[in-house]
């Protein structure tokens, strides 16, 4: 049990938080006394510590062995199985976006929904789905071989993205915008089913450039809109449009700018000629 326990906490980080782990005493997830059980032997032999509601190794190359000797597919599995257990305590689990009709239904639940543990502790619905998507991004889309799964991790990503960027942390937002993109796959912008995949890689390339743009990292800008222009109507693509202009100008390429601008005027229909017209055209 103390084994199982010790390979449950490495999985969880350095540090767990004492209501997440009792959260996991109603799953298969716990040895079969739990893992609260096994935490006051590890405890007594110097392997973790419990200060201030959270159970942290000792050292950090004590959690790093554990979770290093733990075979892969035992790994994944765990990651896997975490990732399901505490997404499923949360709105944004494919039954419940199914009942509500929308992701954005779902969403809006993350900011009014609370998840109670058995002494009281709350933890927020964001705080649970945050850690869910970790554990699902430890666990990786080649794990996942079915597509809707795919699809409701990604949508994960996408939330937890938009939450870092609200915070202005550019660099975990495009990092779970880009593990978003590796869920979904390349190239999937066909509508199936209850999660739009046409908006759901909207979104997530629109929220990549934002990143990007923050982050002043043309070359990823240039290359997530681009695949935006690829795949979705000219009307659909202004705001990616507006995010390349506007990091085209930061870096003072001011020609390309007139370029592109040109190029989308006359994708408006309106003729613009080729050359500025001379003094007495004007008259």
């Amino acid at each position: 049990d103390a084994l199982k326990a010790l390979q449950v906490l490495s999985c969880c980080g350095f540090h767990t938080d004492v209501a997440v782990l009792e959260l996991f005493e109603e799953s298969n997830i716990s040895p079969c006394r739990g893992i609260l059980c096994s935490l006051q032997y590890l405890v007594d032999v110097g392997i973790v510590e419990i200060a201030g509601g959270l159970v942290a190794f000792a050292h950090d190359l004590i959690q790093q062995h554990v979770y290093e000797n733990i075979d892969l597919s035992q790994r994944l599995d765990l990651h896997f199985n975490i990732a399901l257990f505490l997404g499923l305590k949360t709105s944004m689990n494919s039954a419940s976006i199914q009942a509500m009709g929308s992701i954005e239904d779902g969403f809006k639940n993350l900011y009014i929904s609370e998840s109670k543990t058995a002494e009281g502790p709350v933890l927020s619905e964001r705080s649970l789905l945050s850690i869910a998507t970790d554990h699902i991004n430890h666990a990786g889309p080649d794990f996942i071989l079915e597509l809707s799964q795919r699809k409701l991790f990604a949508t994960w990503n996408l939330i937890v993205g938009k939450e870092m960027s609200v915070r202005s942390n550019f660099g975990c937002a495009l990092h779970y915008y880009e593990q978003g993109i590796l869920f979904i796959g390349n190239g999937v912008w066909i509508d199936d089913g209850v999660i739009s995949n046409h908006q759901l890689c909207l979104d997530l390339y629109e929220g990549a450039s934002n990143a990007s743009l923050a982050m002043r990292n043309h070359k990823l800008v240039d290359y997530y809109t681009s695949v935006i222009f690829q795949n979705v109507w000219f009307e659909r693509s202004i705001p990616a449009w507006i995010i390349l202009m506007t990091s085209l100008e930061s870096f003072g390429k001011h020609k390309e700018i007139v370029d592109k601008g040109i190029r989308l005027i006359r994708r408006l229909d309106i003729d613009v000629p080729p050359s500025p017209p001379g003094p007495r055209e004007l008259v």
